[in-house]
């Protein structure tokens, strides 16, 4: 959902709600993100991906370059 549509979501129904009432939805939201919470975390490997090890190389090389500049 675009920025744009949650604002006028916002501005044209949920602002004039009460306070508790928006108080109320503020809680359902915070509930429904703290039951997720456990999805955000990464996922723990003991290997890396074969994209991990070219992007520290790659990271190493560069930071290497720009230390030899100096």
């Amino acid at each position: 959902m675009a920025v744009n549509t949650l604002n006028e979501i916002y501005q044209t129904q949920i602002k004039t709600w009460s306070v508790v009432d928006r108080l109320q939805l503020v809680r359902l939201i915070m509930d429904d993100l703290a039951e997720s919470a456990p999805r955000w975390i990464a996922q723990d490997q003991d290997s890396w991906s074969q994209q991990d090890l070219v992007d520290v190389t790659t990271s190493t090389l560069l930071y290497e370059a720009i230390d030899l500049d100096e």
